[in-house]
């Protein structure tokens, strides 16, 4: 819990009220039928920040696990750049989620102290096999490839973060958090399902335009939390 209240408290504080006024606002907006992109952008913007804020001075032995959150974070807003402000260049915008992904996967194994040979085979594996099967069904393009990449690796990091959840109150909301991105990123799959011919339901496509965002931005506020909250001793839970 919070001992005292210092800079890097108010800041967290700050983050969390606004990123809930944020929240809430694009959700309501969303309900009405009203476009919040630069809304939603800000709320990824405010995680990069509030990381950069809360971690930049800490250099101890915890200085690069905390670090590599907030490069994550800036290849995950180079990300929402392209495919959710620009609308364009999306196998650009994949390419840094893929980049974000390796880094959470760094940072996962560097915690464990394990060699990563195994995961990366099994990963790899995955991938190999998710790209034949598009191959087969002659639908195989750049981006479907590289989507291949992006739901291995976050699926795998989902796995091995839970691995981890139960070390400390940070591994547990960095679990949390990479598990309501791979919610969100089912959901994109689903609205997207007639680049492969099919169509759903125009009740399930609104269900899942709308739990997209419902499960984004709190999967970044955690997966910032679990790197803020251990600087600055504004909570004494280590993983």
């Amino acid at each position: 819990m919070l001992k005292r209240l210092t800079p890097k408290n108010i800041i967290l504080c700050v983050f969390i009220v606004a990123e809930v006024i944020i929240y809430t606002v694009f959700n309501v907006l969303a309900g009405i039928g009203n476009d919040s992109v630069w809304l939603k952008y800000s709320g990824v913007l405010l995680c990069l920040v509030a990381s950069v804020l809360l971690t930049a001075s800490e250099c101890d032995n915890e200085c690069l696990s905390v670090n590599i959150v907030s490069l994550a974070l800036l290849f995950t807003a180079i990300s929402d750049l392209f495919i959710l402000v620009l609308d364009t260049y999306y196998e650009v915008g994949l390419v840094t989620f893929i980049a974000a992904q390796c880094l959470y996967l760094y940072k996962l194994y560097r915690k464990r102290g394990k060699k990563i040979v195994i995961t990366l085979a099994i990963r790899l594996v995955v991938m190999l096999a998710i790209i034949i099967v598009f191959i087969a069904i002659g639908k195989l393009n750049l981006l479907i490839a590289e989507c291949a990449i992006y739901i291995t690796m976050l699926v795998g990091n989902v796995i091995d973060a839970f691995i981890l959840f139960k070390r400390g109150v940070r591994s547990a909301l960095f679990a949390v958090g990479l598990t309501l991105f791979l919610c969100c990123d089912i959901c994109v799959g689903l609205h997207n399902f007639d680049m492969l011919g099919i169509t759903l339901p125009v009740a399930v496509r609104q269900f899942v335009g709308f739990a997209i965002w419902a499960f984004y931005l709190p999967s970044q506020v955690l997966i910032t939390l679990s790197a803020a909250l251990y600087t600055g001793g504004a909570y004494v839970a280590k993983a």
